[in-house]
């Protein structure tokens, strides 16, 4: 998959692939999470925090969709910028998103990767 060329201003790593984005989503922590979401309906929940890869700032988003007296079963989890490319959402981590509370700064174009 491609990165996004017009979303990815500041550069992205150049050998990346899926199987990085995979490993990105395995070294996510959520407890670091950055802005976390949840849906007006209350039937998605989403977070956001960051991984350094191959010299870049990646940002990792982790979608559940909460369920009420059993765990929270798990959406996708994406990179922004990392086109047409999603996993679900490791079920550690989902149990994580789950119990954050709403709040932080939404990373807006930080989404898309930053060298370091």
């Amino acid at each position: 998959m491609p990165w996004d060329q017009n979303k990815c201003l500041w550069g992205y790593p150049p050998h990346f692939t899926n199987q990085d984005a995979a490993q990105a989503v395995a070294l996510a922590d959520f407890n670091n999470a950055v802005f976390v979401n949840t849906s007006q309906a209350g039937q998605t929940r989403q977070a956001y925090t960051y991984v350094v890869m191959q010299g870049y700032r990646i940002c990792v988003v982790g979608h559940i969709h909460p369920q009420a007296n059993q765990p929270p079963k798990p959406g996708n989890a994406f990179i922004p910028g990392w086109l047409d490319w999603a996993m679900p959402t490791p079920t550690p981590s989902a149990a994580v998103i789950a119990g954050l509370p709403d709040g932080g700064d939404f990373p807006g174009d930080n989404r898309y990767p930053h060298p370091v």
